[in-house]
């Protein structure tokens, strides 16, 4: 949801928000101070004539070599040693994420270490404390093992055998017995919420609520069921993005209990629409709004969420209609609600749960949505077909970090400033383009922008005006870098006979997963991830895509999602190139603005559908009328 100046900054100069942000740079800071004793880090010397260095998957010199080469000039971190050879993962520069690399080749060195070059000392720290604001979990990985990860995907989403179609067959209800918190709680465990905050009180205060941790099952060596306490890009695995805690409501009627689901969230900076990079690094500002694909992914999360421990173990999302009220704020705690109803699914004879979600600060509505989730005994949804048998993953780099992350604020009042479609189209076409992130970049991007340049199609990068007012330029948001090894994409911009359209390729990164398993009761990475993206993740990655477009032909004087629609046909899997397009017509199709549409696709299968309307800022009247009749 992309938020003008116009809407006028949201300031929330607290305590308790000061006194979070304060807590969130200690831990950064402690966790630098631990790396500095332990990171290696190496910058690559050779190769100079050949484009950079040979990277292969396995230490063994026998192991597949893969397609790019490590860049000379790059630094990276050492993760194992055998011998002369290392696994990196990549800090700055260019080429594979992660790999094993030689430290010397006939003699001739092709690493060397940094602590002999104190010109490089300074940046080296910066890349570290870059480094500090990952999860801890992750800056623990060595490399994700992607037959353990293939392996882990397939015991649990396996048609018949896999764990969530054992479970939805069982009635012992374990998976809520392993969900439920037992009460009283200390407030101060919750790092994203600060212990003071009177929602977070009265929540667990009310005794007929039962607090939720996110767990995830899966099965063991001799065959069983395990529940392992899990992340996901709602519960935690983006720094800085999304706090949330939900509780289990149970309500006894005549004819059966309901069970309903009531939750606390709060977004931070990263969850932002908008962060501008001025000429310095330190220049850095967020608009105090929420991405509306941020938005949109939580009030997935929890329909979900209370649909698999609730209802049926297999739930998984199919439809989502959401729509946006009012701004959603960052740094404010914000109310979620979810019930639901049963219907017949004749097409398949089995369950379609409904479910209404609901995102509040104090009684105000800022958005909601109408949520479809299926349950299919004996046909689920599933991966697309034709998967390689390998993926992609590899740990995530650091270079997608903005230094400017650690020292960003909310801005202040902006003067209004008019929509300059010359201006817009200069900073999205014609300005040098920022650095994207390389963790989970495309591989095969290399050339192809030359392509598409003489195909009269241009790359178009995200551009805003700063919140404080000033010149249009290029800038970040939730799904464009501020998702560390998320989300990753380039796309082209066309005129086509009967509308405009972006289309382009895609890839979700470890960061993307629906389950990140960790050991039972401690916060330590287990080591394997799930290799389907979270469901919420296609709605963050098109949002912005179909929010940006209507601009490229001035209609708009300002772009906000109004209304967002998803349709799942699959799973979306992890480390994979996935083709999207988006395209609004020269016609607009909409009473209140413009109708636009995209789609996920993998070798010519359609994963997911979205359609959006964007609107203008002075079309504020009708939306609030349209919205209330809705809520009624």
């Amino acid at each position: 949801m992309a938020i003008d100046s116009q809407q006028g900054p949201v300031q929330d100069t607290t305590k308790d928000v000061v006194l979070q942000q304060d807590a969130r740079r200690a831990e950064v800071e402690a966790q630098y101070k631990k790396l500095c004793q332990s990171v290696l880090v190496w910058e690559v010397v050779g190769g100079g004539k050949d484009g950079g260095i040979m990277v292969r998957e396995g230490c063994s010199l026998k192991s597949p070599e893969l397609r790019q080469r490590l860049q000379t000039g790059s630094l990276v971190r050492e993760l194992a040693e055998r011998g002369e050879r290392i696994c990196y993962q990549l800090l700055r520069g260019n080429g594979p994420a992660a790999g094993w690399v030689s430290i010397k080749v006939k003699k001739t060195e092709m690493l060397a270490s940094v602590s002999k070059k104190p010109v490089l000392e300074h940046e080296v720290q910066l890349l570290i404390r870059r480094l500090a604001m990952l999860p801890v979990p992750l800056q623990k990985v060595l490399s994700f093992p992607e037959l353990l990860c293939k392996q882990i995907t397939e015991q649990i989403y396996e048609p018949r055998v896999g764990c969530l179609d054992r479970l939805a067959r069982e009635t012992d209800g374990q998976w809520l017995k392993r969900a439920l918190l037992k009460k009283p709680l200390d407030p101060s465990s919750f790092s994203g919420f600060s212990p003071r905050d009177a929602l977070l009180q009265t929540l667990l205060a009310d005794e007929s609520l039962t607090p939720l941790q996110k767990c995830f099952p899966r099965l063991t060596s001799d065959g069983s069921t395990e529940y392992l306490p899990s992340m996901d890009p709602v519960a935690g695995l983006m720094p800085d993005t999304v706090s949330v805690l939900y509780f289990l409501e149970e309500k006894e009627t005549k004819d059966k209990q309901l069970k309903s689901l009531r939750g606390i969230v709060r977004f931070g900076a990263q969850a932002t629409q908008s962060m501008s990079r001025g000429e310095a690094e330190e220049d850095g500002e967020f608009a105090p709004g929420v991405h509306g694909g941020a938005e949109a992914m939580v009030l997935a999360d929890a329909a979900v969420y209370l649909a698999r421990i609730s209802w049926n173990a297999n739930a998984m999302l199919k439809k989502i209609s959401c729509q946006f009220s009012k701004p959603c704020p960052c740094f404010q705690s914000l109310e979620i609600s979810v019930t639901m109803g049963f219907e017949e699914d004749l097409q398949y004879g089995a369950g379609l749960l409904t479910a209404k979600v609901n995102l509040k600060q104090d009684k105000n509505l800022i958005s909601f949505a109408e949520v479809q989730l299926v349950s299919f005994p004996n046909k689920p949804m599933r991966c697309p077909a034709n998967l390689p048998p390998k993926c992609t993953l590899a740990p995530p780099g650091v270079d997608w970090v903005p230094p400017e992350l650690a020292q960003s604020r909310l801005p202040l009042p902006a003067k209004l400033q008019p929509y300059n479609q010359e201006e817009y189209m200069t900073a999205a076409f014609k300005l040098p383009c920022m650095r994207f992130p390389k963790s989970c970049a495309a591989v095969e991007e290399l050339g192809r922008e030359e392509q598409e340049r003489q195909r009269g199609r241009l790359k178009h990068v995200r551009a805003n005006r700063p919140v404080r007012g000033g010149e249009m330029r290029n800038d970040l948001c939730f799904p464009g870098g501020l998702t560390p090894a998320a989300i990753s994409f380039e796309k082209y911009f066309e005129k086509a006979v009967n509308g405009i359209l972006f289309d382009g390729i895609l890839k979700l990164g470890p960061q993307a997963t629906d389950a990140l398993f960790l050991k039972d009761g401690q916060n330590v990475l287990d080591g394997s991830i799930s290799m389907v993206a979270h469901c919420g993740m296609a709605l963050a990655a098109l949002d912005d895509h179909l929010a940006h477009l209507p601009r490229c032909d001035g209609r708009e004087k300002t772009s906000i999602t109004w209304k967002l629609e998803l349709e799942l046909n699959a799973l979306l899997p992890i480390g994979q190139e996935l083709d999207f397009e988006c395209f609004c017509p020269f016609k607009q199709t909409g009473p209140v603005g413009n109708q636009v549409t995209g789609e996920i696709r993998y070798e010519n299968q359609i994963l997911a559908l979205l359609s959006a309307i964007i609107t203008s800022g002075d079309k504020s009247e009708v939306l609030d009328n349209q919205t209330d009749k809705a809520n009624n």
